[in-house]
Order: structure tokens, then sequence, then C-alpha cells
């Protein structure tokens, strides 16, 4: 028996497994597999490892997203990861090399749970472009999952809302499963639900995509469908080939997608203009407390001073102590002295804070004594919270009663 090389073998199934074999086809597709396709207007894709639905949906540049308005930019425009993260870090992703990255599944996570539409978003010529990829039954999500990875390149930078929670561990699950790879084609992820919270957590009730949409943007979803029914709806598409909600679904999922984008450009610009295009008091002051907890006192110090002077708006006591605590750490002790005698007054908890940064200061820097003792017993009058505190307080007392 004439035996074949092993190279002679890996080239007769090359073709079977090239990369790029898939081709758009409805000649050999169950009739369902087609009339889902029409249903959602998309195009079926057939492949090596099976066959899916792709949807291709263009929002030109104009398009309104309730206030705002899609407008066209540079696609080399660069994005700071530092604007989406707690801490100042380095690295910048174009644009064009953003993919926005959602997926719509069978649960809320588990081996079972499979995502059946897998929808992402990027920047293109004209406008802003959503790709769905979505699956008409089990047995075909190897080819789905195969072709997505044609969406990545070499500088590839996920966005999404709440991935690292759960989006890219159902999807590195089901490569596992399926045998298509073990990990995603890139390491670089923004997840924009922590960036949402930090600068509208004070303001919003909840940080939900949907309520971000409402309240940041002013866009309202007309029929809408709820995130927990959506599994309910591709299962009686499994089940009685039924196509009902699909195109909600779809809809769906394009919105979730484009609010993502409008977000990121969002928070970028608080970044990059250091608070100028935010309006909303509590923002400003959220955004002052991500340089806070970069030690940029400056900044804080600037936004702060641009609350006070500028908007003319009535500050909280929460507010006002942070901004002090910041001139405190710049030198700026009048400055710090001035907003404790002024939150001192204040019936808040901060004014107990207060008392005891007033009573701190005439005793180390002012050296008045009798000032900084009548500060600590305006302290002990309003009450100490926790008990830490409270022994905190008798030992300054004790202190500064035998200094007297």
């Amino acid at each position: 028996m004439n035996k074949r090389s092993l190279k002679d073998r890996l080239k007769s199934v090359g073709p079977l497994v090239t990369k790029g074999q898939e081709t758009q086809t409805t000649s050999k597709m169950p009739g369902r597999y087609i009339r889902l396709a029409e249903a959602v207007d998309g195009t079926l894709i057939e492949g090596f490892g099976g066959c899916f639905c792709r949807v291709s949906t263009v929002y030109p540049f104009g398009f309104a997203f309730g206030d705002s308005k899609l407008g066209p930019l540079d696609p080399d425009t660069p994005v700071a990861h530092s604007a989406f993260a707690a801490d100042e870090i380095d690295g910048t992703a174009a644009l064009s090399d953003l993919l926005f990255f959602d997926l719509e599944t069978t649960g809320l996570g588990g081996a079972g749970t499979v995502p059946f539409l897998v929808g992402c978003g990027s920047l293109v010529p004209g406008g802003f472009e959503v790709r769905q990829y979505l699956l008409p039954d089990y047995e075909d999500e190897a080819g789905l999952l195969e072709h997505f990875l044609n969406e990545f390149h070499d500088r590839t930078t996920l966005v999404t809302y709440n991935g690292a929670a759960f989006d890219l561990n159902v999807w590195r699950d089901r490569m596992i499963i399926n045998r298509v790879g073990r990990k995603l084609p890139t390491d670089s992820h923004i997840d924009l639900l922590h960036s949402a919270r930090r600068l509208y957590r004070r303001r919003l009730e909840s940080c939900t995509l949907v309520n971000v949409e409402r309240e940041v943007f002013g866009f309202y979803r007309e029929g809408d469908i709820p995130g927990y029914l959506i599994p309910s709806v591709y299962f009686d598409w499994l089940g009685s080939e039924e196509v009902g909600q699909l195109p909600t679904v779809l809809e769906h999922n394009r919105w979730d997608i484009l609010a993502m984008y409008f977000l990121l450009l969002t928070v970028s610009e608080a970044f990059v203009t250091e608070g100028e295009s935010l309006t909303h008091t509590d923002d400003v002051y959220s955004l002052s407390r991500v340089y806070g907890r970069r030690k940029d006192t400056k900044r804080v110090i600037d936004l702060h001073r641009r609350l006070d002077e500028e908007t003319g708006a009535t500050l909280s006591a929460d507010v006002l102590l942070y901004h002090s605590l910041a001139l405190k750490r710049a030198g700026d002790w009048g400055g710090a002295v001035r907003l404790w005698q002024r939150l001192s007054g204040m019936e808040a908890a901060e004014a107990f804070d207060a008392s005891i940064e007033l009573a701190k200061y005439y005793e180390h820097k002012s050296e008045d004594l009798a000032a900084a003792y009548e500060h600590a017993r305006t302290a002990e009058r309003l009450g100490a919270r926790g008990i830490s505190r409270s022994r905190d307080l008798q030992k300054r007392l004790s202190r500064l009663l035998s200094k007297l």
C-alpha cells in the first residue's frame, strides 16, 4: 500500500479548513433559515463550521440619538485609555480601532448559556455601522464563532458594557467548548459600565445602559423589549419556528451598541476638556473624585472653584469638605479654613469633620490653643461617628486641656 506523507495529507484537507471559505448562499439552506433571514433583513452565510445570518445597519452622520447627533470624526482620533480607568494609565486607541461588542444570550451564565446574537459596531466612512450575527440553530454555533473572529485585527480594542463580568466570559467559554480558540484575539478592553458609574452614579439612581441613555442623552427607546424576555423569544424560534419578536431583539441589540459609542465619546470628552463639557454639578464633582484618586490636586481645586464661583450652585456639605481637603493638600490654608468655618455652621454630618480640621489647624498651624480647644469642644457636641473617632477626639481634648 502506497502511504502518503503527512504533508500531502494536510494539503488534501487544506481547502476544507482554510480561513475565509464562507459563502453567501440559500440554495441548500433549510426553508426556516431562509425565512429567518428574510424576517430580519439579513444574509445567510455558509461556512465549514455552520450557517448563520448576518445583518448590517449603517447609521449615517447626522443621525439623532436623543439630544446628540452622530458627527463625522477623524478615524485616527486617539482615545486615551485613562479616561475609562480609575487610575492614570498609559495608552491610546484610534477611534477606527474600537470594536463595540454586545451579546444576546439564552441565559445569564454557565456552560449552557449560548450567545445566539453577536453584535458589534465600528466607525465606517459615512457613519457608524452595526454588524449582527444571528444563530439559526445550536448546531451552527462554531461557524458563527469562527467567522466573528474576522472582526478583529492587530490593533483592535474591544468596548463593552459590563463585558468584563459577562459578555467576554460567555464568549470565551463558547469558543473553548466549540474548539474555536481559547482566548479573544485582543487583550485591549474598555468596560464602559465602570466609567459610567464613576461619572454618573452620584446623579443617577441606576447606571443601566437604558437609564444612562435617558438621563445623559435624552434618548428613549420606543417599542423596546425588556432584556429578561429576550431568551424566550429565541426559544420560541427554536421550538415553533416563529420569528415573532426577533426583529425587535435585533433592534434592542443595535441600540445597546449605538449607546456605547455615544457614551464612550462623552466620557472621553469629559477628560479631554477637563470637565468643561460637563453641565451637571454632580458630574463635575464625580470627575474631581477621579482626579483626587489620581493625586491630581490642581485639577480637583480647579473643578471645585468652577462649581463654587461659576455655576452658582448650592454645593452640598460633602462636596465642600472634599474641596477643603484638596486645598489643605495644596497648602492653601486660608481657603481651607474658610470652607471649614462655613461647614461648621451647617446642619450636616460634615460639620464634625470641619470642626476637627479647624482644631488641628489652630493647634498646629496657628498655635492658638484656646481656639483649637473650642473647635474640639464643638466637635464633641456634634458627636463623633464611630468608637475610634470618639476615642481620638477625647485624646485631642485631653492634650489641648493639658497644654492650656
